[in-house]
């Protein structure tokens, strides 16, 4: 079946470069390819390969497959000759991208802005929870009025998103969780909802059906007695396994489990990875420590390393075949990495405000989960922020970073422990040196 789908998409103008050793495939795009057709081969090769092997596309824009734009080589500082077209104007990535280059001007109206708006809206509806985990941002009585998520949504779909995450706290305390998700759903939203599922009673599971496409489900520990250290509350474990069961039954396809990563964790990968496994999850994803020095003082478990992220990536891939499929799921720099292990990190797209923006409970946006730097009152104010425009023109990224080709996916690490180390745009303390 691959080598069938390869075939195609040489004979659709795509050169393919597979190090199967190395876990990576190089695409380029023939100078005169047909845009449409090259366009439409590229995706079944994306997702047969993306998993397990980190991609990256080259000769063409990242215009040409907006949604796939992480994958597409465009350095800053290339030189040229280079062309703006109509989708650069309100491209995400004008700042970083040198524009179209005279082979792709005919096909122009091929080409589509990548992120003129985030792809995700995620709503913190409340920052109350039921459990104590040891990795928590902190817990307050702060609460999303009903209204202000409804402007939220009703804003998010004006502007063409299309992803709408559910999130606390727990969102399950919050009165107008259904409310909320009903409304989604009418307006075309594929609904994400990330809960710690203790409170997901089978009658509560029935009240969500069909309101929840995609779930994550929070897992401190894989074992009982590290489950009840880091949640704080004891007996919790296998009330994870049976919302899982009540999730698919409502009609989630997909439910992951989501852990910070801790030195029990790294320690005991593998048990635990099969214990994630047998609990029904699709996929375990693994968060780097996002947590202050005060935090990370009170539970010194968090206290991981550069290294021990390495040895946990290495790990990661082979084992998607025994269960769930193991992810590096926020910011970490590639070149921290060994190559081999690239493809099981996702980078910091997903954070730091590159495609999605978190309302927080206070009514306020913010890039990412743990921040504290809000942005506006509105998503279009806060998308077009100072700020975000800095970070996506990435100028700020060290001359390495800018020539490399794993940019797009890598994005320089996380602002989060950069501005720990002294500077939100300096380099992240992981970087390769």
């Amino acid at each position: 079946m691959l080598e069938a789908l390869l075939l195609a998409a040489g004979e659709a103008g795509l050169g393919l470069e597979l190090d199967r050793a190395g876990r990576e495939l190089k695409i380029s795009f023939a100078a005169g390819a047909d845009p449409a057709r090259a366009r439409a081969a590229l995706y079944p090769v994306l997702a047969a390969l993306e998993n397990n092997f980190m991609v990256l596309a080259g000769g063409a824009p990242a215009c040409l497959a907006p949604d796939a734009f992480e994958h597409f080589t465009w350095p800053l500082g290339a030189r040229g000759p280079f062309a703006r077209v109509r989708a650069c104007g309100p491209c995400a990535l004008k700042g970083r991208c040198p524009g179209v280059t005279r082979p792709w001007l005919a096909s122009a109206g091929e080409l589509r802005p990548v992120l003129p708006a985030p792809a995700e809206l995620v709503l913190e509806l409340n920052k109350r929870c039921n459990l104590a985990c040891r990795a928590c941002f902190g817990r307050t009585d702060e609460e999303l009025p009903v209204r202000a998520a409804e402007r939220a949504l009703r804003e998010a779909a004006a502007l063409g998103l299309r992803s709408a995450r559910f999130t606390g706290g727990e969102p399950l305390l919050y009165p107008g969780l259904e409310k909320l998700l009903r409304l989604a759903k009418k307006l075309g939203f594929y609904t994400l909802l990330n809960t710690n599922g203790v409170l997901l009673t089978a009658p509560r599971a029935r009240a969500l059906r069909g309101l929840v496409d995609n779930a994550l489900l929070s897992l401190p520990g894989a074992e009982e007695g590290a489950h009840a250290f880091g949640s704080g509350r004891p007996r919790t474990l296998r009330l994870k396994a049976e919302a899982v069961g009540r999730l698919r039954a409502a009609g989630a396809s997909v439910v992951r489990a989501g852990s910070v990563i801790s030195r029990p964790l790294v320690k005991n990968f593998s048990r635990w990875h099969a214990a994630v496994g047998r609990m029904g999850f699709d996929i375990w994803e693994l968060y780097r420590p996002m947590m202050t020095e005060g935090a990370l003082a009170a539970a010194p478990e968090y206290r991981v390393t550069k290294a021990d992220l390495a040895r946990l990536a290495r790990a990661a891939g082979p084992l998607r075949r025994d269960g769930a499929r193991a992810v590096l799921a926020n910011p970490v720099p590639l070149c921290a990495l060994p190559a081999r292990a690239r493809p099981y990190a996702l980078g910091a797209r997903f954070d730091d405000g590159w495609t999605r923006l978190v309302l927080d409970a206070s009514g306020r946006y913010k890039p990412s989960y743990p921040s504290r730097r809000f942005l506006g009152r509105t998503l279009a104010e806060a998308w077009n922020s100072p700020f975000l425009k800095k970070t996506r023109a990435a100028r700020w990224l060290p001359r390495a970073c800018r020539s490399c080709p794993l940019l797009g996916a890598c994005l320089g690490g996380s602002r989060f422990q950069a501005e720990r180390a002294g500077d939100v745009f300096g380099p992240d303390p992981w970087m390769a040196r």
